[in-house]
Parts: C-alpha cells; structure tokens; sequence
C-alpha cells in the first residue's frame, strides 16, 4: 500500500477526516483484487472546496462513493463529525448520512423517469422522515427557486428537462436536507460547454448560502481551478500531490500534476502552463499496479530507485504535499525538460 497522507490537527475540527482509505474489489477465483482505492488520507474542513483531480481510472468516484457511505471501505476509516462511521448504529447512520450527500455525472440516470420533479427533489426528505407531505413539497418549491428553476417546474418529468436543468434539479434533491458536506461526481462532465459555467456558477453561489463543504471530483483541471480551494491530485487509487489551488496549479510538484497541466486546454491560464514532454501511454491496471512509484512507468523523471521504492510522502512547501522522489527538483530549479529515460515499463 502506498504512504497515507497524515492528517494534521486543524484549529477547526474537520467535518470528514479520511483515514489510510483503501478499496479492494474481489474479481474471484483466486485472482488478485482490482485496488480502486489504496491508501488515501485527508481531512475535509468547514467550508473550503477540495478538489479532487485525475484521469478516468485513477478511483476518484470510488472514493465519493465512500465518502457518502455507499460503498464499504476494505481498509482505513471515514469520519463524518467526529464520528466513526464503521462504528454507527443504524439509525445513528441514516442521520449521519444526512450530512453529507452526492450529486452524480449523469443527470439522466440518476432521476427516475416516472416521478415529477416535486417528488424527487423531496425523496430524500421522506427517507428521512422529515416534515410531512405538504411541508416537503413546499421545500422542494423553495429549493427549485434556489437552483434558479422556479415553481413550474416542480410538475414536470425528467424527459421534460434539459440536462442543465436535471442536473439542477439533482443538486436541489442533494440539498433537501441540508447537509453539511456536498460532494460532487463529474457534475458537469456529462453536460455542454455551453451549459457547465451556468452549473459551475450556481454552485458556488449555493455554498455560500448553504454553507456547504465540497469534495469537487473532476478530471477537468479547468474546473478544478475555478472552483477549489484545495487540489489533491489523484493517480492509479493514491494521491500524489496535495496543496493549495494555486500552489497546485501554479507551482505544481510532481510530475504527474504539470503533465494534466500541460495537456490541460484552456481556461487553465497559458501562464500556469508549461513545455513538458506530453504524458505517454496509458494508466496501469489497478488489479496489477507498477512497484514503487505508481507513475514511473509512464514518468519522463523515472529513474530506477523509482521501480524499487514507494516515494515518501513529504510536506516540500507548507501545506503542500507531495510523494515523488525527484519532486524537490521542482523546488531547486532544476531544469525539468532534462529527463531520464524511464526503467522497464512492467510492473
């Protein structure tokens, strides 16, 4: 397993504290587990947005679903509040799931076609027992003005709506019992360019009225800029680099982060970007993950202790983390177009 990230104490308690995080699913058999997540740390605080990068595969959306408690962790701990949430009785989880709530990639989906908007928007209020029939349609009225929908709407059926306007339905269903954390799963991945700035807008709009704390799950770094106020960069179920947004995106540490930069097209600001070698093949499987660093075997930095050692995990600028070997390189200057050629490519 790779190096957790050590959480630190925080003057303010943090609303969910992530603890050596590992997801391993069984493919049977007698075959190795696919490692979806593996190893992964971080304390979400009152408040701030933490953006979640990385390419599709690297087990951003396995960790949202842990995050909300709708997948059981293998290994490692999710605290919501303060409380353990391995340890919870069952009603004591239907409350603490209260708390946090998930919006997903595809707004289609995750919308049953037979109910009117008004219904879905205030299932979850009766999950949770909440007001009665007439008090929950009168919130999922005020939360469709809230996502600036408006009253007519609230009889319509998903088919009626435009996938903007059912994502924001889906946002006003994730809202309906006022949780503490939102997270967010690709929530514009799946829509029009056209359609994302409005989205991306409301939700920042939302969080200041609600007071939300935000895991922003992306492969977008565009996005990741525009809405963080701390990145983690995520790669193959581990994180490689966590930091301030503009420590991240401006003076990124390891390799893996300046090459999304660098593929990265605009509205990532052409100063942020930089002439890197364009990052080369493909991500690894999960079931069989490269020794060592993770990245190495598509790393233009890979040297051999890369293959025999998993990198440390270490805080190389204030609150700026990183697991690289050669990542102080990007602190000394060094000029980093000078590359070794990687070790063997096999895991």
């Amino acid at each position: 397993m790779t190096p957790a990230l050590a959480t630190t104490p925080h003057a303010t308690a943090p609303l969910v504290r992530v603890e050596s995080l590992a997801v391993h699913f069984d493919r049977g058999r007698g075959q190795p587990p696919l490692r979806a997540v593996d190893g992964v740390s971080f304390d979400l605080l009152p408040g701030e947005t933490l953006g979640v990068i990385g390419e599709s595969g690297s087990g951003k959306s396995t960790l949202a679903r842990v995050v909300v408690l709708l997948q059981q962790p293998s290994q490692g701990r999710v605290w919501l509040a303060g409380q353990d949430s391995a340890t919870l009785a069952p009603e004591a989880l239907r409350l603490a799931r209260r708390q946090v709530q998930i919006v997903f990639q595809d707004p289609r989906a995750a919308l049953n076609p037979r109910m009117r908007v008004h219904r879905l928007i205030a299932e979850p209020l009766r999950i949770q027992r909440i007001g009665n029939a007439a008090s929950q349609r009168d919130a999922a009225v005020e939360l469709l003005e809230r996502v600036e929908l408006g009253a007519d709407f609230a009889e319509r059926y998903p088919h009626q709506l435009s996938g903007g306007q059912r994502q924001r339905v889906n946002i006003a269903r994730a809202l309906a019992v006022r949780p503490q954390v939102l997270v967010c799963d690709e929530v514009v991945a799946a829509l029009d360019l056209s359609i994302q700035a409005g989205i991306l807008n409301l939700f920042k709009d939302l969080q200041q009225q609600f007071g939300l704390t935000t895991l922003f799950i992306t492969h977008d770094l565009g996005v990741t800029a525009y809405v963080s106020s701390r990145v983690a960069v995520m790669y193959l179920g581990t994180f490689v680099e966590v930091g301030g947004r503009d420590q991240v995106i401006d003076a990124p540490l390891h390799p893996y982060t300046r090459a999304l930069l660098e593929a990265a097209p605009e509205p990532v600001p052409a100063a942020r970007r930089r002439a890197h070698a364009p990052l080369q093949g493909e991500i690894p499987s999960p079931v069989a993950p490269p020794s060592g660093c993770r990245f190495r075997t598509r790393c233009p930095l890979a040297v051999d202790r890369c293959a025999a050692e998993v990198p440390a995990w270490r805080e190389l600028r204030p609150g700026q983390h990183v697991a690289c070997h050669r990542a102080h390189e990007a602190l000394d200057g060094a000029p980093l177009a000078q590359r070794a050629a990687p070790p063997s490519a096999s895991p």
